[in-house]
């Protein structure tokens, strides 16, 4: 049961009664004559995460909407979402549509009430929450909400893009997110950590997943999209000593189809001295 909570009803709700069932998503995007902002990109990344848990662990089609601003427009932008592997929206549709349905920082989930087709559907909104950026290398903590950071200045201090998909996914959804240099190095190295463990558990006999740490990375999904959770789940599994390296490795990779933070990525590659 993949649950969520509902700002508009101030209730907890299961979303997709079952296999076979189509979400629609409606998530904020950028205009399409500049890169998107920190909000509208996690913004972003929210859908990308419940379509990833529907799809994969619920066996639920997902129609991704992007909202844009203006008219006519057949494609947005994907260079920045795409750098943090959010997955590409099949519709793009100018903003109001559907009519009054999304606001600046909130994404917009169409359900069915059953399985069958000519069921009616009924509408779920999730908010997300503002991202603030402390310049703490800069000798201030004055925040300044959504910020010009980008996926290319991320690039100039040597950080992988996808270590903002990982700072990102440490706060939950709805709660405010304060990030700062310091705060996306620490979670670079620990994406980089990680990517080389799951190189080095790759060499190792494959077992079975941990059962206990899979189903910890699922509840967590389920229970209103916990990435904190689910990511506490895989630090655990990283620093038990009895849980032999292919059991690890098997784990780390299943719980990235949701994650998509390509921790495969340096396997089979010469490792680091």
């Amino acid at each position: 049961m993949f649950r969520i909570y509902d700002t508009r009803t101030g209730q907890v709700v299961q979303i997709g009664p079952g296999p076979g069932s189509v979400l629609r998503l409606y998530a904020p995007g950028p205009a399409p004559d500049r890169p998107a902002n920190l909000g509208e990109l996690r913004s972003l990344l929210v859908a990308d995460l419940i379509r990833r848990n529907a799809e994969h662990r619920h066996g639920l089609t997902v129609v991704a909407c992007l909202v844009v601003p203006g008219a006519g427009n057949d494609e947005a932008p994907a260079g920045d979402a795409a750098a943090l592997n959010i997955r590409p929206a099949e519709r793009t549709m100018p903003a109001p549509e559907p009519a009054g349905a999304v606001g600046p920082a909130e994404i917009i989930i169409e359900a069915p009430l059953r399985p069958a087709a000519d069921q009616a559907t009924v509408r779920r909104t999730v908010r997300v929450g503002p991202v603030m950026l402390t310049g703490r290398d800069a000798g201030g903590r004055v925040p300044h909400e959504e910020p010009a950071v980008s996926v290319s200045a991320m690039a100039d201090r040597g950080l992988d893009p996808l270590a903002m998909r990982l700072a990102l996914a440490s706060h939950q959804h709805g709660e405010q997110a304060e990030l700062a240099w310091d705060v996306l190095a620490d979670a670079d190295h620990a994406l980089r950590r990680w990517r080389e463990l799951v190189a080095e558990w790759a060499e190792s006999p494959s077992k079975p997943m941990c059962a206990e740490v899979t189903a910890q990375v699922a509840a967590a999904f389920d229970a209103d999209l916990d990435t904190p959770a689910a990511l506490r789940a895989l630090r655990g599994l990283e620093q038990d000593p009895q849980i032999p390296p292919g059991s690890k490795f098997e784990s780390f990779l299943h719980a990235d189809q949701l994650l998509a933070l390509d921790l495969p990525r340096e396997i089979g590659r010469p490792r680091r001295g």
